[in-house]
C-alpha cells in the first residue's frame, strides 16, 4: 500500500520496555487505606462509540467492581475534549477518556503537570462527511466551504487543519477561504440536515449518523491518511495530582479499562448493543442496526496509546497554533503502568 500523504511516516504502535520503567513506582500496593472509604473516583468520557471501553465499563459494572470497598464511581460525560480537560485542571474530573489532542493541550498549559496518559483506548473511528450537493468528493473541494467540528482544540479540528495544510488550504482564521465551524455533534446533524453547512469531521457514531439521517456522504475515512490505518483517536487519562495521590485507585481503573477493552475485541456483537443501549440512556435515542453496524467497521479497540501517532497530534497541534512554534517534549506525559498490566495491554489489537 502506498505511503498515505499527510502524517510523517510513524513506526508500528508498540509499547516499549522503556516506556514501562518510567513511572511504574507510582503504582503501589492496591490495599485501600482509610483515606480512602467513602471516596468517589470521578471518570469522564463521551457518549460516543470512540469511548466504547468507558461506556461498557460504566454499563458493565467493570469500575465499580475493581475498587475498592467504600470507593464509588462518579460518571461524568461531556461533549467534547476541551470542556473535560478544563474540568480536570480545574480538579473536577479524575481519570477522563479524550482525544490526544485535548490531552496534549492540556499538558503543554499546565507546564507538564496537569495530566498523564495512562493507556490507549480507540484507534480509527473519525471521517470526514459531506452534503450531497455541496460538491466535496476530497479535502481540496472544501476551499470556500462550511466545516463543523466538534469543538476548536479537539482531535478532529487538529485533524481537520493538518490535511488542510498539506492540500493547500487554510481556514479563515488563518487567512483561508475554509471556514471551521465548532458546534455540538447534535447540532451538527440539524445544520447539515438544513443545508447550512456542506461538511463535517466528527467522530462515531456521528459519521454514520449524519450518513443515514442526512444523506450525507463519506468523503474519507480518517484511516486511510494514516500508515498502517492506525491513528489515536482515544486515550485514557489521569489527573497527575490524582494519580501521585491515589496510585492503587487509578490502577484499579485501569484494570478495568484493560477489562473493557478486552471484553469488546473479543464480543464485538454483544459489544455494540451494550453500548447502544447507554447511548440511548445517556442521549435518550438508540442508533438503528445499520447506522450502528456501519460505524463499528470504522472502530479499533486498543489499550495501546500508539505513542508515534500522539507525537504526529503534537506536531499537527503546533502546525495549527494550537501549541507553542516550539514543538514540546511529551516523553513525560506517558505513565508506565506495572508489567502485568502492560502484558494485558499486548494481548489487544
Amino acid at each position: 500500500m502506498a505511503q498515505p500523504n499527510g502524517w510523517l511516516q510513524l513506526a508500528p504502535p508498540v509499547l516499549t520496555l522503556g516506556l514501562l520503567i518510567g513511572v511504574a513506582a507510582v503504582f503501589g500496593n492496591p490495599t485501600p487505606t482509610r483515606s480512602q472509604a467513602k471516596r468517589t473516583v470521578r471518570l469522564a468520557y463521551f457518549p460516543n462509540l470512540t469511548h466504547a471501553p468507558a461506556v461498557v465499563g460504566v454499563a458493565r459494572g467493570l469500575f465499580q467492581r475493581a475498587l475498592p470497598a467504600g470507593v464509588g464511581v462518579d460518571p461524568k460525560v461531556f461533549n467534547a475534549g476541551p470542556e473535560e480537560m478544563e474540568a480536570l485542571l480545574a480538579g473536577e474530573v479524575d481519570l477522563g477518556y479524550v482525544g490526544p489532542s485535548p490531552a496534549i493541550n492540556t499538558y503543554v498549559k499546565s507546564g507538564g503537570k496537569g495530566v498523564r496518559i495512562l493507556a490507549g483506548a480507540c484507534s480509527g473511528g473519525a471521517a470526514l462527511v459531506a452534503r450531497p450537493t455541496s460538491g466535496v468528493s476530497r479535502i481540496e473541494d472544501l476551499a470556500g466551504k462550511r466545516v463543523a467540528i466538534p469543538q476548536l482544540g479537539g482531535t478532529q479540528d487538529v485533524s481537520l487543519r493538518h490535511f488542510l495544510a498539506r492540500a493547500g488550504l487554510r481556514s479563515l482564521d488563518k487567512g483561508g477561504n475554509v471556514e471551521i465551524l465548532p458546534i455540538k455533534n447534535p447540532d451538527i446533524l440539524a445544520l447539515l440536515r438544513r443545508g447550512e453547512l456542506d461538511a463535517a469531521w466528527v467522530p462515531e457514531p456521528w459519521a454514520a449518523r449524519l450518513i443515514a439521517e442526512t444523506g450525507a456522504r463519506l468523503v474519507l475515512d480518517e484511516r486511510d491518511l494514516w500508515p498502517q490505518r492506525r491513528f489515536t483517536t482515544t486515550v485514557l487519562v489521569a489527573r497527575t495530582a490524582f494519580l501521585e495521590r491515589e496510585p492503587e485507585l487509578v490502577r484499579a481503573i485501569l484494570r478495568a479499562h484493560l477489562d473493557g477493552v478486552n471484553w469488546l475485541v473479543r464480543h464485538p456483537a454483544e459489544g455494540r448493543g451494550v453500548v447502544n443501549a447507554e447511548l440511548k440512556r445517556l442521549t435518550g435515542k438508540a442508533l438503528p442496526d445499520e447506522v450502528l453496524a456501519d460505524a463499528w467497521k470504522r472502530l479499533d479497540f486498543t489499550a495501546d496509546p500508539n505513542r508515534p501517532s500522539v507525537e504526529a497530534f503534537v506536531r499537527a497541534a503546533a502546525a495549527a497554533g494550537y501549541l507553542p512554534s516550539t514543538t514540546p517534549n511529551i516523553a513525560a506525559m506517558f505513565a508506565a503502568p506495572p508489567m502485568d498490566d502492560v502484558r494485558a495491554m499486548r494481548g489487544t489489537p
